[in-house]
């Protein structure tokens, strides 16, 4: 016991800038103690003490982020195992992050943030966003983006999308436990509903998979290119039955409109393509 009360003792925490005031180490960055008197009891000795190292407030403000980042690392890698084992999202999800928005649309990017900063009140609410709009505007983008943030926050969340997710309960021997699963995560994205092809059997796995987060009162974030009257007057009784689930989970619409971002994003390549390739002129 000895030995090791010696040895904690002796542990060096000193930084070239540290001060000593009144016998104690003090932190030459935030000005806190870097040391403390501590008492010890030992059978034979009796009581006594020692000086001890302790974490600075600037030290312990460190060791908290450091223990975050290891934290929100074994959860990416929790995550990345069930998507990889489930085969539920598409690795390119990962890109779309807030720090790579232009914020074009203010108005629009604090939205998303907002919906971040209150996802305690979302969830517990069972608040969903419906991203609709024409092609290119950033649907996926901003959805995407509020599920990264998430992550970042340890909060189970994923990205997919019905073909990825038809294709998989065609092939799938228990549906009903693959359909389950994505109740496990606190936050579902549906990108791009209307694109699944038109049949009974893949109107019923739609249904299925939105029917049982409204039963779970999880919130679903969806983006589709169909308009607020194509959602509103579907074409079948099958679709008007999600469509009117997919309306209720989601009760903040978001109308995406502008110029299509991928469009503008093409023709920037197009242009640096043929600046770097025809500085000398066509062959």
């Amino acid at each position: 016991m000895q030995g090791l009360i010696d040895r904690l003792a002796n542990m060096d925490n000193s930084a070239p800038d540290d001060y000593e005031k009144d016998g104690i180490r003090m932190c030459g960055k935030c000005h806190t103690p870097k040391q403390k008197l501590q008492e010890f009891s030992m059978p034979c000795d009796g009581h006594y003490s020692r000086l001890v190292p302790v974490l600075c407030r600037c030290g312990k403000e460190k060791a908290h982020k450091e223990d975050l980042r290891v934290e929100r690392e074994q959860f990416r890698c929790q995550m990345q195992e069930h998507h990889d084992k489930y085969h539920i999202t598409d690795r390119a999800y990962k890109g779309f992050t807030f720090d790579k928005d232009d914020r074009r649309n203010e108005k629009l990017s604090d939205v998303c943030l907002r919906y971040v900063e209150q996802w305690d009140e979302m969830k517990a609410d069972n608040m969903g966003i419906l991203f609709h709009g024409s092609v290119g505007t950033g649907k996926s983008f901003y959805a995407c983006s509020i599920v990264n943030a998430l992550l970042d926050r340890c909060v189970p969340a994923v990205v997919t999308n019905f073909p990825r997710l038809l294709n998989i309960l065609q092939n799938a021997r228990e549906r009903q436990e693959y359909i389950d699963h994505l109740n496990t995560y606190q936050l579902l994205v549906i990108d791009d509903l209307g694109v699944e092809r038109d049949s009974s059997y893949a109107a019923e796995q739609v249904f299925s998979v939105i029917d049982a987060r409204a039963r779970a009162e999880l919130p679903l974030i969806v983006t589709t290119n169909l308009t607020n009257e194509e959602l509103k007057n579907p074409s079948t009784m099958q679709y008007a039955r999600i469509y009117d689930r997919v309306l209720e989970l989601c009760p903040i619409p978001i109308k995406m409109v502008g110029e299509s971002r991928r469009a503008g994003n093409a023709s920037i390549r197009k242009a640096k393509a043929q600046e770097l390739l025809m500085k000398g002129g066509l062959p």
